[in-house]
């Protein structure tokens, strides 16, 4: 993965990575910050909407990603600290 903090810099790291692609805006965005582009124009449009204020500050700085397809779980445990 690669951690952009501008969008020449995301743009540049866009040519590591096969299509489609993950590109996560690091930052609380409402569940809504990841975008899996298709195609290397929206791929292109994603880095700049968010750089462009689409995620508000939680567009400051994106995450590209490797795709993965399968199956994704969120595991979550609670406990008392001591039981």
């Amino acid at each position: 993965y690669v951690r952009a903090k501008s969008a020449a810099e995301a743009h540049a790291a866009l040519a590591d990575f096969s299509l489609p692609v993950v590109i996560k805006a690091d930052g609380l965005a409402a569940g809504k910050g990841v975008v899996i582009p298709q195609t290397a124009e929206e791929a292109a449009a994603t880095v700049d909407d968010m750089f462009g204020g689409a995620f508000g500050g939680a567009g400051a700085e994106v995450v590209i990603e490797e795709f993965l397809e399968g199956e994704e779980v969120s595991l979550f445990a609670i406990t008392d600290g001591s039981t």
